[in-house]
């Protein structure tokens, strides 16, 4: 367990530009968490011209959209949406919310389904539809994979993600 978390700051200070504080809030943390998430991810061909990270609005705070906006991944700029409606996921590579509601869990399924979405959760109770779900324990992240969810998208983890996940089912 502790060689994750190793690895996972490793990452983090790799990702950060030179000059930043020592400590890392956890809006940053979060960014990288998903950015790192996106690399070792495989889409099925996708010709936008953006990588698009989505969000709904209700977790527009949640991230910092800045350290994510600078960043290129698969020779695409990054760019952070905001969405309003679940039917919005069609423009989107990765999906990021803080709490899902279990009352559109099935529709919003189906369309990460349709679309090949990468869907990372960070709330108190993992969800069916969440691929990766994030939670801070005793100060650390953790994070578990659905890799069927995944399957099921068309999305393909990288072995080494699922090696650091704290649990892949």
């Amino acid at each position: 367990m502790g060689r994750i978390h190793i690895y996972l700051a490793s990452l983090l200070a790799s990702w950060m530009q030179p000059g930043f504080a020592a400590s890392v809030d956890e809006r940053d943390m979060k960014a990288a968490l998903i950015y790192n998430f996106a690399v070792y991810t495989s889409w099925p061909n996708n010709a936008d011209k953006a990588f698009n990270i989505c969000m709904f609005e209700a977790d527009q705070e949640s991230l910092n959209e800045a350290m994510l906006e600078r960043k290129v991944l698969n020779g695409k700029s990054v760019h952070v949406r905001n969405i309003h409606d679940i039917e919005d996921v069609k423009a989107c590579q990765v999906l990021f919310m803080e709490d899902a509601t279990t009352k559109d869990e099935k529709h919003l399924l189906q369309q990460l389904q349709k679309y090949s979405v990468l869907f990372v959760h960070n709330g108190q109770k993992q969800t069916d539809a969440s691929m990766i779900h994030i939670e801070l324990v005793d100060k650390r992240y953790h994070f578990s994979i659905n890799h069927q969810a995944a399957k099921d998208a068309n999305l393909t983890l990288s072995s080494k993600l699922l090696r650091l996940a704290t649990r892949v089912y």
